[in-house]
Order: C-alpha cells, then structure tokens, then sequence
C-alpha cells in the first residue's frame, strides 16, 4: 500500500495567501492541510487554495475544504479552490462543493 503524502507551500501577496497543495489528500493528510490552511485564514486574509499539484482527494479531504470554507465565512474572509485536476475537478463536481465553494478551472 501506497503512503500518502502532502506538500504544502503558502506565499502571502498582500491581503491573498496562496496555499499550493501537490499529492494526495485524505485521511492520512487532512488534518495537516486544514492546519496549514487554517494558519493562513487565522490573519484574515483571503485564501487560494491552488489544486494544480492535487491527483487526489477523498472524502476526508473534501470536509477539510467545507470547514475551512465554513472558517473562512466567519472570519469574513474568503476561500477559493484554484486549477483542480480533472480527477479532483469530477469529485467537487460530483458532490456539489464547486458550487459552494468558489472554484476557478
């Protein structure tokens, strides 16, 4: 079996933080990405979250995007998923989070 992992690499450019993510989000590295992603929401600045890097997502990795969504709501900030795979873009898709969370192709 496969071990997964995750890099994860923010900048911050002004009032945005881009968050890039390359590998595999799920059970194994959720945790890890709602933190990372988390610490840039905690100053208020608006999120990226750039998906490019991403060849999966499972369902555990999905809730990390909603709470982080949900995060990002009450600190009046914003999270937006950028540039997902095809594999991942279908998962959004398939569930409905492209339609709540802001997800530019």
């Amino acid at each position: 079996m496969r071990k997964s992992s995750l890099t994860i690499e923010a900048t911050r450019s002004g009032s945005t933080t881009v968050v890039a993510t390359a590998g595999s989000l799920d059970i194994a590295t959720a945790e890890q990405f709602e933190t990372e992603v988390q610490h840039a929401l905690a100053d208020g600045t608006d999120v990226i979250v750039d998906l490019s890097g991403l060849d999966l997502c499972d369902s555990t990795g999905l809730g990390a995007m909603v709470r982080l969504h949900r995060r990002a709501q009450a600190a009046d900030a914003s999270l937006t998923l950028r540039r997902p795979q095809r594999a991942v873009a279908e998962v959004l898709a398939m569930t409905g989070i492209d339609k709540v969370i802001p997800t530019e192709h």
